[in-house]
């Protein structure tokens, strides 16, 4: 410590000490970083309490900003639940936020720098499959637990798993294999048409759906490549339409969806059935004059299930004055992923990453608890939450959008699980560096 900010540290509590016997307020602006608690520790002789540091790294910028923001409010509301008791383990939980870009390269510079110049405890968030892959790798070199709260690609629970990391949203497999069969059930010919975002996320969900395409009776007659930033879908649905599908398997994500849909003619949606394996209220939300037929979600605000109304009612307090005034699945997921990770961290009274990542692999919740219809278990060979899931469709109004949404059934963990899980292969915990933040 420098002897500038032994003085400044001294004064300040000194300072504290004056207006706590005099019954004056302290001016929390003298010392940037340091909270009351902390300074009452010092003058009186014992050590602050380091604060517990989570980076929530999403893309801000382009086209998943909005579900970047859904996400960080569902880590903010978890975090500000345990630091109204107190923090974890009697830290307070301070929440930093990076944005990573859509760049896979500049994301894992980001991941590094946060683990190795900012000193930060645990990583949330990605949105973007590819993103998450690229800065869970640098988090399992470094055994720094990543909490991916809302990114969907199945190869983040298969090719680009990893013993830090814990994947809490459904992917494309567990939605196509329901909402495939479907769709397949009601046409004869049961031609399909994949229409592939062109990455991460796109190309692992076309893939995945291409076994329960051929179980379910229908032949794949064409794919149809979606560039990342589809400046205009106008093309790719003239090659769609040239295929003559009766299904199109859609997998384009974020802004594109939006773009997408508010071209196709209402003809094609009454002729072919489009089926797009996951839809975030983020992509309905801005766009409420936009159809969406078939699509899969883990949570909606309507449903009624126990705890629902109260977590809606505590959102709409605090955000329901902003452009997103209803939450999602992704708030939701988000909420509930760093809970898991926080009360993982109280259960077994430390922060050290092989102790959480054990307990972790254990997680379970009750419907009640999930504000679902089933009850909620981690995977512990994927690391992959296996949750509840709704099959969705939407009825656009753009004068109330919240009332647009309709959930037409569920299904539980076991209906829905990806298979190609059960195959993946982790890092044992013996060679995942310790971490203990």
């Amino acid at each position: 410590m420098t002897p500038m900010l032994l003085r400044l540290l001294k004064n300040s509590v000194a300072l504290l000490f004056l207006a706590m016997v005099a019954g004056m307020p302290f001016p929390a602006d003298l010392i940037t970083g340091a909270s009351h608690a902390g300074l009452i520790s010092v003058a009186f002789g014992a050590q602050p309490t380091t604060p517990i540091v989570i980076a929530h790294v999403a893309p801000t910028t382009g086209r998943f900003s909005l579900h970047s923001e859904a996400d960080r409010r569902g880590v903010e509301m978890a975090i500000d639940e345990f630091n109204a008791r107190g923090g974890v383990l009697g830290r307070e939980i301070v929440l930093i936020s990076r944005d990573p870009t859509l760049d896979p390269g500049n994301a894992a510079t980001v991941a590094n720098e946060l683990i190795t110049k900012t000193r930060i405890g645990f990583m949330v968030g990605a949105i973007s499959s590819g993103v998450a892959a690229s800065m869970s790798a640098v988090c399992q070199k470094y055994g720094v637990i990543f909490i991916n709260t809302n990114s969907s690609a199945p190869s983040e629970a298969v090719e680009n798993a990893h013993r830090t990391k814990f994947v809490f949203d459904a992917n494309a497999a567990n939605y196509n294999r329901t909402l495939l069969k479907y769709a397949l059930s009601s046409h004869t010919s049961k031609r399909v048409v994949l229409l592939t975002e062109d990455d991460e996320w796109g190309r692992s969900s076309a893939a995945a759906s291409n076994p329960y395409i051929a179980e379910y009776g229908g032949a794949v007659v064409g794919e149809v490549m979606a560039p990342e930033t589809l400046p205009d879908p106008t093309g790719i649905i003239k090659q769609v339409s040239a295929l003559k599908p009766d299904v199109v398997a859609v997998n384009i994500s974020g802004d594109n969806q939006i773009k997408l849909f508010a071209q196709v003619a209402p003809e094609m949606l009454k002729k072919q059935s489009w089926v797009v394996g996951e839809v975030d209220w983020e992509d309905l939300y801005p766009a409420p004059g936009t159809p969406r037929p078939l699509f899969g979600m883990t949570w909606a605000w309507t449903l009624k299930t126990p705890g629902t109304a109260e977590f809606v009612a505590r959102y709409r307090k605090r955000y329901g004055h902003t452009r997103l005034d209803f939450p999602g699945h992704v708030t939701h997921a988000a909420y509930l992923a760093t809970k898991a990770l926080l009360n993982a961290i109280e259960r077994v009274g430390t922060t050290d990453n092989h102790a959480v990542i054990e307990e972790l692999e254990r997680y379970k919740a009750s419907a009640a608890e999930r504000m679902q219809d089933s009850a909620a278990f981690m995977d512990p060979i994927s690391h992959h939450l296996q949750q509840s899931t709704y099959i969705a469709t939407w009825h656009p109004r753009s004068d109330h959008p919240e009332l647009g949404l309709e959930i037409l059934g569920q299904l539980s963990p076991d209906q829905v699980r990806y298979t190609k899980e059960r195959s993946t292969r982790l890092e044992s915990l013996a060679d995942t560096p310790h971490y203990a933040p």
